[in-house]
């Protein structure tokens, strides 16, 4: 349990002038400052452990709530503050108790000082934060002049019950470097800002008030290891506490809560390191429980003979802990003097065993499937600093779309995190603080392969392992993200195989070398992954990373997991990531929005943009569009056609472990997306990982012409499970039934028609509306419905759609810019009119399309008297030079009074040709604004796929309706496809800066391309997802 790594330096604290900014010829020297040593990470630190916190009494443990403790003392609160340029600036008795601090500010602990108007928040993916400094070249070299550095001072009284105990100070996360003070005494240096930080500071206190002082350094040695992804914020950002303990006290424990071979009896073991500060400790027991609620399933009373203690017990017929069933029973441990007791410890424990067998991945035995998503620690208007009720939060959103894991990328989360995953469900995937990014991956560069870095890598692995081990939702060790691959981790590899052996270590930089017992490559592409399957058989291949969820993304995730259903050896990923990192912002007028990369940072400081805006939900947690298709996708009960005709349905059960005896089938059928008729199936009983046959009782249909009949069931929660209520829908499908019949359009040529033809203009006049061509341009560009104008601008082709983040990525931008206003250059070449019939005209335009070398178009018009305008459109897009083509249909304006819009086809959420599994065929209304999502960077969004008719009405009994025989794609909302649109380069706009328009853009199409998501920096959407240059003839009726 307490292997500690030899290299680990400790060294006395440096004196004097070694606490300030050296030059760099001082690297010359020995005397370096520990912040730019990257052999020296602490100093007079306590060893990891376990974490706990002790009680007086084991009754006060059982409340499992600090403030019962007499021996915790909470510090957080209020701090004094002074914000400095560089450690160089700190005063020399900044640290005295003596030292007048009433001018200095106020600031809250924990928090990060960005956040309350000191410095400024830096996002930044792999570039270090500081190398603008052109002297910075090399780690562990970091700025001197411009290095912010915060001082803190905080007044504190010992309880007086604390007089003859050890007392520690706990920090449990600052970022990045830290001395601390206490009564103006230097005690001590830490670095590792994600684990925690104990320093013994009994012999430095005294009666009544004392101060504790601490200097934060913004940059050290550390943050050559700390380059992860996110915001790059400072100061204190997790609690601070202090801990009495008696003279004999317990250092450490390790519990082992493993399944014997049958997975029913618990192989349970604890393992207790006991610290005695005083020769004399007395007549020293532990007693150790494992309680099933009220009742003791194991109790056992040991003495202390040297400085441990150690419990065995096999345990009958326990419940196995897993995501599915997170069955908990609570650990109690007591230390004794006699009959006294020294400390009491509770720990929730779950009975559980992880192995790779075969090359799978088992939990108690079976094969699990990796849900998952890369979850960061992240606040929108606190940072990094994020408080229980969000985590909860977090966690409760996860379980009600089914992701069943998290990777704590790219660090470990504060120990509360871990006590939800144990209660509620979550598999854990614990991971390093260590990323270095920015120094590249090259053997003969990265920090992975530096001897005088390896002290540093075990270190940090060291501090993650040591204080999480206890955590039955951990399942598997990573040894960090992104660091290159080394003989570092390789040492890293090898301390946890020889330390904590029942949990397998991932590591996506080691790829296929031997220290990563996962294979996790990120971003793998589904050609990719099946190529590993069927190749190897060794490892499981589980994507650390993927399904990158930046801007309007997730496109094809269906088509992921039909992949990953296929193999065995692939057990899913981590999707990235949950949540979009804003921060909170005003703008000059007041009004809030969330902040990227280069709204905080001074001109010229290095950022990555919105890059870190690529969640699935929002900074306040609300959902994306895309978290819909997760959930369907993440379902773990998956339904396939057997035979409709007889209501016959295969259900898959994707659990390892649920018999899905908690979970009611319901069913509805629907005609043309009305209810026709509902009904209850029931509990559907299926073993877990295993599929059943049912028939369900469906009404007997007698089809109507022109009527889709659509089955969808749903499973139902009976009861509440943890965060997810009862009548929770947990998954569900949707079947297209045989009775349907496709809809034929009838016209009607009863009504007149009046031709008003002039030079520039002919005119239409029917039954209760008119509409009016643009003989110059050909196009359609009024329409009158009750003598009103309904057209804000003529009906067009268009061919281009508001770069997503995406498309960015990849270029479309400027790779498709030839879409973008192509039909500009459509040169009208023959307009001619035809009228057949009174109540039947037909017109024809043809194009000559001058912005791709002469090809033509041509648009034919029927219009009827009753009102219905057929259009057939032809574009000879036969070009293999051209690029592919964003989207292929129409688009016109409409008065801003048109804004209830209703169709039938998918819905009622967002989606797209690759991302609309989740969606359901229906019948959808809502008012345009309704159908916007405010993505922070604007880009495409609003869409809706598998449309049979759309309609656009005005409320005063007007209306335009758009149908075809074939699906359409549409969209209409209360912005152009400019307003989205950034140009050939990403500007820094917002949600906010949109204005709503005076009129609907609506577009009807015959495709839009899909969104991809494989990732966001140059993968484009799936070839099936495609519109590649060739011919194309698209239909549609406007009803008017």
């Amino acid at each position: 349990m307490h292997n500690k790594i030899n290299s680990i330096v400790q060294r006395p604290l440096l004196l004097g002038a070694c606490l300030l900014g050296l030059s760099f010829t001082a690297y010359a020297q020995k005397n370096i400052p520990e912040w730019q040593d990257e052999t020296v990470f602490k100093v007079n630190k306590e060893n990891a452990h376990a974490w706990f916190i002790p009680y007086q009494s084991i009754e006060a443990a059982r409340k499992n709530n600090p403030a019962e403790s007499k021996y915790y003392q909470s510090l957080n609160g209020t701090w004094k503050f002074k914000y400095l340029k560089n450690p160089g600036e700190t005063p020399s008795d900044f640290q005295s108790p003596t030292l007048k601090d009433s001018k200095w500010d106020n600031i809250p602990v924990p928090a990060d000082w960005q956040m309350h108007g000191y410095d400024y928040a830096n996002y930044t993916n792999i570039e270090y934060p500081f190398a603008f400094d052109a002297l910075v070249q090399s780690p562990p070299k970091v700025p001197i002049d411009h290095n912010p550095t915060g001082l803190y001072r905080k007044e504190f009284t010992i309880q007086a019950d604390w007089k003859d105990k050890q007392v520690f100070a706990h920090f449990g996360g600052v970022n990045s470097a830290f001395y601390i003070y206490v009564n103006g005494e230097k005690v001590g240096y830490s670095e590792d800002s994600k684990t925690p930080a104990e320093f013994n500071i009994t012999k430095y206190l005294k009666e009544g008030k004392n101060l504790l002082a601490l200097q934060v350094i913004k940059w050290s040695d550390a943050s050559y290891l700390e380059d992860q992804d996110m915001w790059r914020l400072s100061g204190i950002e997790r609690d601070v506490f202090l801990v009495a303990t008696p003279n004999a006290r317990i250092e450490d424990y390790a519990v082992k809560e493993g399944l014997d071979s049958s997975f029913k009896n618990g192989d349970f073991a604890l393992n207790l390191d006991i610290k005695k500060h005083t020769e004399s400790a007395g007549s020293l027991t532990v007693t150790t429980r494992v309680m099933d609620g009220t009742r003791a399933i194991f109790e056992e009373t040991k003495p202390v003979a040297g400085t441990t203690v150690g419990f065995a017990s096999s345990i009958a017929s326990v419940r196995p802990w897993s995501a599915e069933f997170p069955n908990l029973y609570r650990l109690e441990i007591e230390l004794k003097d006699g009959s006294q007791v020294l400390q009491a410890i509770t720990q929730n424990i779950g009975f559980r065993t992880i192995a790779i067998n075969n090359g799978i991945l088992q939990v108690n035995g079976k094969a699990i499937t990796i849900r998952g998503a890369n979850l960061h620690e992240h606040h929108g208007t606190t940072g990094h600093v994020v408080d229980l009720a969000t985590r909860r939060k977090d966690i409760e959103v996860m379980k009600l779309h089914n992701i069943n894991a998290i990777r704590t990328c790219h660090y470990p989360q504060d120990p509360a995190f871990y006590q939800l995953c144990n209660e509620y469900g979550i598999y854990v995937l614990d991971e390093t603080n260590i990323e270095s990014h920015g120094i590249g991956y090259d053997m003969d560069k990265t920090l992975a392969n530096k001897p005088n870095w390896q002290a540093a890598h075990l270190y940090r692995t060291q501090n993650m392992v040591e204080r999480d081990k206890n955590q039955p939702c951990i399942i598997i060790w990573s040894l960090g993200n992104e660091a290159g691959n080394g003989t570092n981790f390789y040492a890293t590899y090898n301390w946890i195989k020889d330390n904590e052996k029942s949990r397998p270590v991932h590591y996506e930089r080691a790829g296929m070398e031997f220290n990563t017992d996962i294979v996790a490559y990120m971003y793998f592409t589904m050609p990719e992954m099946e190529k590993y399957a069927q190749k190897y058989h060794d490892r499981p291949l589980i994507l650390c990373e993927y399904s990158h969820a930046m801007g309007n993304s997730l496109g094809n995730f269906q088509d992921y997991w039909d992949l990953i259903y296929s193999y065995d050896i692939m057990q899913g990923g981590f999707i990235w990531e949950w949540l979009d990192e804003g921060i909170k912002k005003k703008d000059a007028n007041g009004t809030e929005y969330w902040g990227y990369g280069g709204d905080f940072e001074p001109k010229g400081v290095h950022n990555d943009n919105n890059f870190c805006i690529d969640g699935i939900v929002n900074p306040d947690r609300t959902p994306h569009p895309g978290l819909s298709e997760l959930k369907k996708v993440y379902q773990p009960v998956y339904f396939k056609a057997a035979d409709l005709t007889n209501g016959s349905i295969e259900v898959i059960n994707h659990y390892a472990f649920d018999d899905l005896s908690n979970l009611e089938l319901f069913w509805t059928v629907e005609a043309n997306g009305k209810e026709y008729k509902k009904g209850t199936h029931g509990a559907v009983q299926v073993t877990a990982a295993d599929k059943k046959v049912i028939q369900l009782a469906l009404p007997q249909i007698n089809p109507m012409p022109g009527t889709e009949y659509y089955l969808t069931v749903y499973m139902k929660s009976k009861e509440a499970r943890g965060l997810v209520p009862a009548g929770h829908i947990v998954a569900y499908e949707q079947f297209k039934l045989p009775a349907s019949m496709a809809a034929t359009t009838k016209f009607s040529t009863a009504k007149a028609i009046k031709k008003t033809d002039t030079a520039d203009k002919l005119q239409l006049d029917g039954d209760g509306f008119s509409i009016a061509f643009n003989k110059k341009s050909g196009w359609i560009e009024s329409i009158k419905k009750q003598n009103q104008e309904v057209l804000a601008m003529p009906l067009q082709p268009d061919f281009w759609r508001a770069p997503t983040d995406n498309d960015f990525g990849n270029g479309m931008q400027m790779r498709c810019k030839i879409w973008k206003d192509v039909v500009n250059s459509f040169e009208l070449k023959r307009f001619v009119t035809h009228q057949s019939l009174p109540g039947k005209l037909e017109i024809t335009a043809e194009y000559e399309i001058k912005d791709l070398k002469g090809r033509k178009a041509k648009v034919h018009y029927t219009i009827y008297g009753d009102g219905q305008v057929a259009v057939d459109s032809h574009f000879d897009l036969n070009d293999t030079k051209l690029p592919e083509i964003p989207r292929i249909g129409f688009r016109t304006r409409v008065k801003a009074e048109y804004n209830t819009f209703e169709y039938f086809g998918r819905g009622p959420q967002e989606n797209y040709i690759d991302r609309n599994t989740a969606a359901l065929v229906g019948l959808y209304q809502s008012n345009v604004k309704e159908q916007y999502f405010a993505y922070e960077r604007p880009q495409e969004n609003g869409y809706k796929t598998d449309v049979r008719w759309a309609k656009l009405s005005n409320g005063k009994g007007a209306a335009i309706t758009v149908s075809s025989d074939k699906m359409l794609g549409t969209s209409a909302l209360p912005y152009s496809r400019e307003d989205f649109d950034d140009g050939e380069q990403k500007d820094q706009r917002h949600a906010k800066d949109l204005k709503i328009q005076p009129y609907t853009e609506w577009h009807f199409d015959m495709k839009q391309m899909g969104i991809g998501g494989d990732n966001s920096w140059g993968a484009k959407p799936h070839d099936e997802y495609q519109i590649y240059p060739g011919l194309y003839d698209f239909s549609f009726v406007m009803q008017l």
